[in-house]
């Protein structure tokens, strides 16, 4: 499994290490959202902090094989070449492929240890939503840097208009940084990610959307049980199963 991938089924857990003979237990919260910053070139992540980082698409659309230096997870971009470039890659340690558009090599979903994503684009039909929906992606990559915070109910409707058509972990490209409040309606209906471009988003910000995210805890699940509305027929119901035990009672006293 690729490390995105289990970073994903993770969120907002708490994992716990060290439990051998002499060994002192450390816990490490994962995040409930993660940060994920884009990249043109893997130099270009030198003093951003986040969780993933993307490496975009080289020459001619292809994936870049020079690894981001320090970073935990990271993945790259392919909207072009060949397999060569995406099995460089990996080899150089890339977790996850990204396929950016439909001239991205077939190779980027090969049936492998990689993790594997897939962008948006604005305008996709529902059949092939459907095709995505089943595809074997990690991740979808939405687009909402057009996106005004705070955000209005029509904002937050837009965006789950869309996640409705899948089942695979979201990112959110965005280019404002969330405040607490924002931040819990993005977790409470369902992005895993917010992606920002190392070209706009500063140090200063990222360090601060980290502080914001780790005072977060993971969404609070409603209760199946509850109150329910009587159904038509329900007292009728009722009323014929009393009726006919009384009936068995006057069969009863009949007997005797």
């Amino acid at each position: 499994m690729s490390k995105i991938s289990e970073r994903l089924t993770k969120l907002g857990q708490v994992e716990r290490s060290g439990f051998g003979f002499g060994a002192r237990a450390a816990a490490t919260k994962i995040p409930v959202i993660l940060i994920g910053v884009s990249v043109d070139k893997a130099a270009d992540a030198k003093g951003l902090e986040a969780d993933i980082y993307l490496v975009g698409a080289g020459s001619k659309g292809s994936a870049q094989s020079t690894s981001v230096e320090g970073a935990d997870i990271w993945g790259v971009t392919v909207a072009g070449g060949s397999a060569k470039e995406i099995e460089a890659a990996v080899e150089a340690g890339a977790d996850f492929i990204v396929a950016e558009g439909d001239s991205a090599p077939g190779a980027a979903l090969k049936d492998d240890d990689s993790g594997k994503g897939y962008v948006l684009g604005k305008d996709v039909s529902e059949d092939r939503s459907k095709a995505i929906a089943s595809g074997p992606f990690d991740f979808l990559i939405l687009d909402g840097t057009d996106l005004q915070l705070p955000l209005s109910v029509g904002s937050v409707l837009d965006i789950q208009e869309q996640l409705a058509r899948y089942s695979q972990h979201i990112f959110l490209n965005v280019s404002e940084v969330p405040d607490q409040t924002n931040l819990e309606l993005l977790r409470d209906i369902g992005i895993s990610a917010l992606m920002y471009d190392s070209k706009t988003a500063s140090k200063a910000d990222l360090k601060s959307l980290r502080e914001t995210i780790d005072k977060l805890e993971p969404k609070k699940q409603k209760s199946a049980a509850g109150a329910t509305l009587p159904r038509p027929g329900d007292s009728a119901t009722q009323e014929e199963e009393d009726h006919d035990d009384h009936d068995h009672d006057h069969d009863d006293e009949d007997w005797e």
